[in-house]
């Protein structure tokens, strides 16, 4: 497996209260991980440590072989896209428009868009299955669509990380399917290296092809969806007793014994 990025012993506080310790991550091309962990376990300061925006102080990550801070911004947003928890726009741009957005790295400070960003943004567009939107205000649109062309606007990026915060909590469950359907569909087809946190257990068992589970600042378990969602794990991270049962092969996760 090709190795994108590693995390060798990262820390990181906030102050005198330490949010992250020791965390050891090696991630490759073509995965989709999950993260898993109570409010305030530290799983979106991990992902901004992940993107660069935050130094871990102690340990380093690594991306593909080199130190991330060796990386400028511009460079960063070649190979790393962030697609936020509902995105929200201000301004009535149109989809195409905000979908151009995602061209900023690789277009100069007084350039206007080249015929290479309008095809790539018309790619992304059909990739995600909202061509039919171009015109229309972001504004104007659902939360499914604004998710959708979040993603659209982050494959323009050509990267080959995707880094996602709670990626469907918003969503309903038809839309929820669709945008992560989507995401494994840019795995297996891009090879993009799929990060996201979230709260949705069910998403979590059903989507991604690794979790961790991270509790009092560091990695409490690790390993393939169907080995650690579990009823010892889930009661220990969340603090509450949780029942994970298999009949048929169906999932039922609920609290209590």
């Amino acid at each position: 497996m090709q190795t994108i990025i590693e995390c060798r012993e990262v820390s990181f506080s906030y102050g005198a209260g330490e949010i992250l310790r020791d965390i050891n991550l090696s991630l490759g091309k073509g995965k989709m991980l999950g993260i898993l962990g109570a409010n305030g376990a530290g799983k979106s300061t991990l992902l901004k440590i992940l993107m660069g925006i935050l130094k871990a102080q102690k340990g380093s990550v690594l991306f593909n072989g080199k130190p991330l801070q060796g990386y400028n911004r511009r460079e960063i947003a070649k190979r790393i896209a962030y697609i936020p928890q509902d995105p929200v726009f201000a301004f009535p741009f149109t989809v195409s428009e905000v979908i151009l957005m995602g061209r900023a790295p690789y277009i100069g400070r007084f350039e206007f868009e080249r015929d290479i960003d309008l095809e790539s943004a018309g790619r992304a567009m059909d990739t995600v299955g909202i061509s039919h939107l171009k015109d229309r205000l972001i504004t104007e649109t659902s939360s499914g669509e604004r998710q959708l062309a979040s993603i659209a606007r982050a494959l323009v990026q050509e990267p080959q990380v995707m880094i996602l915060d709670e990626p469907a909590t918003f969503l309903d469950i038809k839309h929820r399917d669709e945008i992560m359907n989507l995401l494994r569909k840019l795995k297996e087809e891009h090879g993009i290296l799929i990060i996201a946190a979230t709260h949705d257990i069910f998403t979590a068992l059903f989507y991604f092809d690794e979790i961790i589970m991270i509790k009092d600042g560091g990695v409490f378990a690790d390993g393939s969806a169907e080995t650690v969602i579990n009823k010892e794990n889930l009661s220990s991270l969340y603090g509450i007793d949780v029942t994970v049962r298999r009949e048929g092969g169906k999932v039922f996760i609920y609290p209590g014994d």
